[in-house]
């Protein structure tokens, strides 16, 4: 009687090896399925990774606007590379008038400009404040006609371009140049801030240009509105031509 206790004993651990034995391969399948779904989950999230770094990957290894016009042995391309280094660090870079920061539109309109020579960008980069700057009595009136016009964007902006080109500090050509960015003349009737954005990047470069040409730098406003004369240059800025 005391046998059949006993042989029931291997027969429950024989039905319970087998079953164990029976799940061994599932529970291998299972694994074996969980590392590939991981491993497939791990190499997605890389991929996305990867794609979402490329475009930065492009942005920081894009070359420096105006770098094709001459190397860092050359006097234009020593100039060049001062001039956008310059640019990174200027105050108001971080404003944006209709999709163009100070540093894009100098970049693409000057450093970039297929009509703007080498000896241009050389020559800009040498002009200094006392070739800029506006006499006093200039300078009162045009803060009597717009008493803000060093607070307003587009001043920062155009203050920002020039400072940049030429190495003059920023707060001394604006304290110089009031009326940087004003549509207008200071010594006319027409001298107001411009409220549409289209208007206010004209302006910015074309008191760039002309700044520049009044300046001594010869030829700007001709690469850039098609015409040097101060006048005509600014008709072709308000009704929005120009090569940039």
């Amino acid at each position: 009687m005391s046998t059949n206790p006993i042989r029931s004993g291997p027969r429950i651990v024989s039905s319970n090896l087998s079953t164990a034995t029976k799940l061994q391969p599932q529970a291998s399948a299972q694994q074996a399925a969980a590392t590939t779904k991981t491993a497939a989950v791990g190499h997605a999230q890389l991929s996305t990774f990867e794609a979402k770094a490329a475009p930065v990957q492009a942005a920081i290894t894009q070359p420096t606007p105006g770098s094709w016009r001459g190397g860092p042995d050359t006097e234009v391309g020593r100039a060049v590379q001062a001039i956008w280094q310059r640019m990174q660090n200027m105050p108001g870079n971080d404003i944006s008038i209709k999709g163009d920061t100070p540093a894009s539109l100098l970049g693409r309109a000057i450093l970039d400009g297929k009509k703007v020579t080498n000896e241009q960008i050389i020559a800009m980069s040498k002009v200094t404040l006392d070739q800029l700057a506006t006499d006093p009595e200039t300078r009162a009136k045009v803060l009597k006609k717009v008493p803000n016009a060093r607070e307003l964007d587009v001043h920062k902006f155009t203050v920002a371009m020039l400072s940049a080109a030429t190495g003059i500090d920023p707060a001394k050509l604006s304290e110089a140049c009031p009326d940087l960015g004003l549509t207008g003349a200071p010594n006319t009737p027409l001298l107001f801030a411009a409220s549409g954005e289209g208007l206010q990047r004209s302006t910015a470069l074309h008191d760039f240009t002309d700044y520049l040409r009044g300046a001594g730098v010869k030829g700007v406003n001709k690469a850039v509105w098609g015409v040097e004369n101060r006048i005509l240059s600014a008709i072709v800025s308000a009704v929005g031509g120009g090569r940039y």
